[in-house]
């Protein structure tokens, strides 16, 4: 008998329980269907549902109440289940490899949704009698080595309690329940169908579709709803879910497909998307517009079908559903504390930082050599920038750079033409010689620190600069000791005479510049100074600065050139009231007063500026400090030299001496 026939046979079987009386429906004729086979099945199917009415009698407690039972509902489409249990039982009998030598057998039941009647089909398939007679077995036919039971998780937990007392298996056809999943109440229970994860995954599609976040939600009250909601809310958050199945069972379908129970990757589900519609007769109707279907994790597909839509009147196209309007590109979202993530604020990114995308959990910062733009959505290259000649500040340091050396040259050049005098002549005039070179070359290294820095220059600006100011403190030290040699010298007899006319304080100037000369060497060989790009001192420039190399080499030289310069201070101003006729020792105490106040303010100034400002601080003070020693030392002589010549001349100077005399 084929499938066909065993069909007829459950619809005339049950047919012709329901025709029959109340006695023999329930007695004699129970509505069942049993096929013999080495190994038998039970299956529990929702075929129709009775109205119940009892008339209980009450004449005594041992009475059992009589019932009047009426048919109430065909459930026709369930049939399609028993259809399906058949022609897999028939399929696999004639496969000669699922079951070699045995054959399968049914016995088929009506599982009633009613909760009075749930367990008596049950009773029965386990007893065998006519009679549900709990713990007595009277079966003529062979008990079933596994039940299936019906399409709901309710119905299939109730017969699984009474099914675990005779640790009889029982296999659901129906949805995926986390309750029948509990294996200490449900030990023998195996669904057949997967945790359905991919429902969760259809309907973030279809809220991501729709660019909908904030969304109402109905899901049956019960456990399974609340677990639905977990999945989803977690799903949600991390975008993906993973479910361990049980042991594989890997079989081969009459279609020569390979299937196994327990692997998602086989599990094919679809879904229905329909949109509820009202007609222009005021009813409603649910209209497909579009489906779901997953065949695997990596094999999703949703298909909407927009002309289907039909949106209400009020919107223009798809209607909004945010708790919070979309973060701009430029924003990134924070969380706010106790409400949902879709709940969020929006915040411009921080400095020097973009985002790109709608909705930016975070910003992230641009390369060092690029800069935001004005709206934070994407970098943008930084202009190479130096204190430039072109640049209207290098160009102002220059031209006073090269204002201070035309006016040195223009000294040495008036104490030249009269070296001869006796205020040239006073004092050492080829220390003078020596100093206005050195304030000459001071005034010309600054032009060192401005334009592009390159490797030869990042070198040149700081010995340069350490070396010649080394020179000129040093000559100003040796005419400071001059003055007293010469003081000192006039008693005669005395050894200062012979140290003043070998010129012994002359050896200073070498002997200074030599100390300076051995600390620039070691930096050179140990960290040179060299091109280096400042990409965080300005925004919006990538700056090419002369990386120092060696700090401590650094601060190494202008320490020296700082107790050298406090030193010259100190023995001027010793000798600032020595009687002289030219005595330069006041002005040369306070040029260099001058000088180590300049390079006393010149160090917070100098670590308080980046970027080329700090360039320019640096050369701002070297021609500060130049033009205070050339100033201060050169200036009176100058004064006397053009304004006042009858001053340098030696009928004024044997006046000068006899009016101090007659005074003596």
């Amino acid at each position: 008998m084929g499938v066909t026939g065993a069909m007829l046979q459950v619809l005339q079987t049950f047919h012709t329980a329901c025709e029959l009386t109340l006695e023999s429906c329930f007695i004699e004729h129970r509505p069942t269907v049993y096929r013999d086979g080495d190994l038998v099945l039970g299956g529990f199917f929702p075929l129709y549902t009775w109205a119940l009415e009892e008339r209980i009698v009450r004449l005594s407690f041992l009475t059992q109440p009589i019932p009047e039972e009426n048919i109430e509902w065909w459930f026709w489409k369930n049939y399609q289940y028993v259809l399906a249990f058949l022609f897999a039982i028939e399929d696999i009998n004639k496969s000669p490899h699922l079951l070699p030598n045995l054959s399968l057998g049914s016995d088929l039941y009506n599982a009633f949704p009613t909760q009075q009647r749930t367990l008596e089909s049950a009773v029965i398939l386990l007893s065998g009698g006519s009679q549900p007679l709990p713990n007595y077995n009277c079966h003529r036919k062979k008990q079933p080595i596994a039940v299936f039971s019906g399409t709901t998780s309710a119905f299939s937990a109730e017969l699984g309690s009474l099914l675990e007392l005779y640790r009889s298996p029982q296999i659901t056809y129906g949805p995926f329940d986390p309750i029948l999943s509990n294996k200490n109440q449900f030990s023998s229970l195996y669904q057949i169908a997967p945790k359905d994860s991919f429902l969760t995954h259809g309907i973030i599609g279809l809220l991501q579709h729709f660019g909908w976040t904030w969304v109402a939600l109905f899901v049956p009250g019960d456990m399974k709803g609340e677990q639905f909601l977990q999945d989803l809310k977690a799903q949600m958050l991390r975008q993906d879910i993973l479910h361990s199945f049980l042991r594989k069972t890997i079989f081969t379908n009459s279609a020569g497909d390979n299937m196994s129970f327990g692997d998602k990757e086989h599990y094919m589900a679809q879904y229905d998307i329909q949109n509820l519609v009202k007609f222009p007769n005021n009813s409603w109707m649910l209209v497909k517009v579009g489906e779901f279907v997953s065949k695997n994790p990596h094999d999703r597909g949703l298909v909407i079908d927009k002309e289907m839509l039909k949106w209400p009147d009020v919107f223009q196209g798809t209607p909004p559903s945010v708790c919070t309007q979309s973060c701009a590109p430029g924003f990134r979202k924070i969380s706010q504390e106790e409400r949902p993530t879709c709940c969020f604020l929006c915040v411009s990114c921080p400095e020097r930082e973009i985002s790109n995308w709608t909705d930016a959990q975070q910003c992230f910062p641009c390369p060092a050599e690029q800069y935001p733009n004005s709206e934070k959505t994407h970098c943008l290259p930084k202009p190479v920038t130096f204190l430039g000649f072109e640049d209207s500040l290098g160009m102002a340091l220059a031209c006073t750079a090269l204002c201070f050396s035309a006016v040195t040259a223009v000294v040495l050049g008036l104490f030249v033409k009269h070296r001869d005098t006796p205020i040239v002549k006073a004092n050492n005039r080829a220390l003078s010689f020596t100093l206005l070179i050195s304030l000459l070359l001071c005034f010309l290294c600054s032009l060192l620190f401005i334009g592009r820095p390159n490797t030869a220059t990042c070198v040149l600006r700081q010995v340069t600069f350490g070396l010649v100011f080394t020179v000129a403190v040093s000559t100003i030290l040796a005419k400071t000791m001059t003055v007293i040699l010469a003081f000192k010298a006039m008693t005669p007899g005395r050894t200062l005479r012979c140290l003043l006319l070998s010129g012994a304080s002359n050896s200073v100037i070498p002997l200074c510049s030599l100390i300076q000369v051995i600390i620039c060497a070691i930096w050179l060989g140990s960290s040179p100074p060299f091109v280096d790009t400042d990409s965080h001192s300005e925004p919006r420039s990538l700056i090419i600065v002369c990386n120092k190399g060696s700090v401590t080499a650094f601060y190494c030289v202008l320490g020296y050139l700082g107790s050298l310069a406090l030193g010259s201070f100190t023995v001027a101003f010793l000798a600032r009231n020595l009687p002289d006729t030219f005595n330069e020792a006041r002005f040369l105490t306070f040029s260099m007063l001058l000088f180590c106040s300049v390079w006393v303010t010149f160090l917070p100034v100098y670590h308080s500026t980046k970027g080329k400002v700090m360039v320019a601080v640096e050369v701002f003070s070297i021609l500060v400090s130049s033009a205070g020693l050339l100033g201060c030392i050169f200036a009176p002589k100058c004064y006397t030299i053009l304004l006042r010549p009858e001053k340098n001349s030696l009928k004024d100077l044997k006046n000068r001496k006899f009016s101090r005399g007659n005074e003596a």
